[in-house]
């Protein structure tokens, strides 16, 4: 767009009196450009950490789990059902935990969404001044939902919960039944 501006305007002769810059090239607006950039990547590592602990939450739930159904694992075990089987009961729980947790953060990021502007309205009023600057923001939030980022995240969730539950899977897999049916 700036060299078809260019050309028309040189064409019409008025280019030594017109200088076209993007938002890009302009002075002011580098720095914030700079600053919303920088926002995005804090705000994905965090979403990397929050969704590492997150995992690292259902792999603990599900060694918890292991270790209480020991004599269940035993008896399943004795009675013929195979390790995948096992493996599979575990790893499909860390995937349903993961689907349930991503449902119920959707759920929270609709009604987000949905009343962002009073959350803004309420956190300024706290704070006594505007948390979101209008020269920089613009006078509201975006509130879109996007169905692609939804799905994704419902996906994502999905598969990593089913790599956490598969740690406390391997660890029911090598649990032999004649030890835990002794012990218990």
């Amino acid at each position: 767009m700036k060299n078809q501006l260019e050309r028309s305007l040189k064409a019409k002769g008025l280019s030594k009196y017109w200088k076209v810059e993007t938002f890009r090239d302009y002075e002011f607006t580098k720095d914030i450009i700079h600053q919303l950039q920088s926002e995005k990547h804090l705000f994905s590592l965090l979403a990397g950490i929050i969704m590492a602990v997150a995992c690292s939450n259902i792999i603990s739930m599900l060694i918890i789990l292991v270790n209480d159904k020991k004599l269940e694992i035993g008896i399943l075990r004795s009675m013929g059902a195979t390790s995948f089987s096992i493996a599979a009961i575990f790893g499909l729980s860390g995937m349903l935990m993961g689907v349930f947790g991503s449902i119920v953060g959707i759920l929270a990021a609709i009604v987000t969404l949905k009343n962002i502007q009073t959350i803004i309205d309420f956190m300024s009023q706290l704070q006594g001044y505007e948390v979101f600057n209008p020269s920089f923001y613009g006078h509201g939030l975006s509130s879109e939902i996007s169905i692609e980022t939804l799905v994704f995240v419902l996906l994502a969730t999905a598969g990593l919960s089913l790599i956490a539950g598969v740690v406390p899977a391997i660890k029911a897999c090598l649990l032999k039944p004649s030890d835990i049916l002794k012990t218990e």
